[in-house]
């Protein structure tokens, strides 16, 4: 992780022109995290540099410092990190090598982010600048941020931005968000879960097209096809050619009223054919409805009938008990022992 930032922060310390890189030859690619995080004069030249082109006027006080002060000059690039909230004063260990590589790395990068703010400010990419205009161009950067907080602080929008009265996720972007992390979801999925839900699918799908065939019967059916229609569904027909009736009507009405009247009083009153499909269809919906009836009525006339049969035979028997099969069956074989009696005397 920390070797291709070290390799970024080299490439960018190059492309400002760093004079300690001259001649400065990496033998390997991983080479530039020892040059930029080992403590080192050459890291501290470097880092020194870095300051002095995110402050000019701290050129002038490096140049007056001994190469045998160093504690000194530390101190000042702490204190300049601490002045652009880039790290705290006493961090010492992070200017001279000894933090982690990847804070010294970060706190490079973003010196640079600096230099490269004040090259746009100031349209160059050089380092020779004068502290004069460089401290102007600080000034009227600083001045610009100070007017652009007082007006965002001023603004009456301001606690609406704070305090939003609408959820910031609404519920028309909620499933495009489900959306993107179901194919994450979808790749965790094993074969054998992935073939169980293959098997529930297209069980699904047969019974969805089991449905739409037993529709699509129901369907033809209430257009009047050629096969007649179930009893069970003959009322849901009525009512559903009722109902349509009743909606052309209603439609017919408001279109009479608002287009059609001014326009009737003219002339003779059109004559209308009364075998229009939709009384067709719903003649044959009552007749079959009546037939139904009839049958209800003519099945519930011949159950009264067979009650009143059996109960005038029952009074016709009277008390005597039911005579069974087994009982006749015994009578009968007393009857033939009898006869048989009989023929054997007849012959003696």
């Amino acid at each position: 992780m920390a070797a291709p930032a070290a390799a970024s922060v080299y490439e960018q310390l190059k492309e400002l022109r760093c004079p300690l890189l001259d001649g400065v030859f990496l033998p390997e690619p991983g080479a530039a995290l020892g040059l930029l995080c080992a403590p080192s004069a050459l890291r501290l030249e470097l880092l020194g540099w870095l300051c002095a082109r995110a402050n000019p006027p701290l050129r002038e006080q490096f140049a007056t410092l001994k190469d045998s002060q160093t504690e000194e000059k530390t101190q000042e690039m702490a204190k300049l990190g601490s002045d652009l909230l880039l790290c705290r004063s006493d961090d010492l260990d992070l200017i001279k090598g000894e933090a982690s590589a990847e804070r010294q790395l970060r706190f490079m990068e973003q010196l640079l982010d600096v230099i490269r703010y004040l090259d746009a400010i100031s349209g160059t990419d050089s380092g020779d600048s004068s502290t004069s205009s460089t401290e102007e161009l600080l000034r009227g950067a600083a001045r610009r941020n100070e007017e652009f907080l007082r007006e965002v602080f001023s603004s009456p929008s301001l606690p609406a931005l704070l305090a939003p009265t609408l959820p910031p996720c609404t519920a028309d972007i909620k499933p495009l968000l489900l959306e993107e992390t179901a194919p994450h979801t979808r790749r965790r999925l094993s074969g054998r879960s992935g073939g169980r839900t293959l098997a529930e699918l297209t069980r699904t799908l047969e019974d969805a097209k089991a449905a739409l065939e037993r529709l699509s019967t129901e369907c033809c059916s209430l257009r009047g096809g050629t096969e007649p229609l179930a009893p069970d569904t003959a009322l849901q027909s009525l009512a559903l050619a009722a109902c349509d009736s009743h909606q052309l009507m209603a439609a017919f009405g408001q279109v009479y009223e608002t287009e059609l009247r001014e326009h009737c009083g003219r002339g003779p009153a059109p004559r209308l054919s009364p075998c229009g499909p939709l009384a067709q269809h719903l003649h044959q919906a009552l007749t079959l409805c009546t037939q139904e009836l009839l049958a209800l009525a003519q099945l519930s006339d011949t159950s009264e009938q067979a009650v009143q049969t059996a109960e005038r035979r029952r009074g016709e028997e009277g008390s005597s008990p039911t005579a069974t099969l087994p009982v006749k069956m015994e009578e009968l074989r007393r009857r033939y022992q009898a006869r048989l009696a009989a023929a054997g005397g007849l012959s003696g």
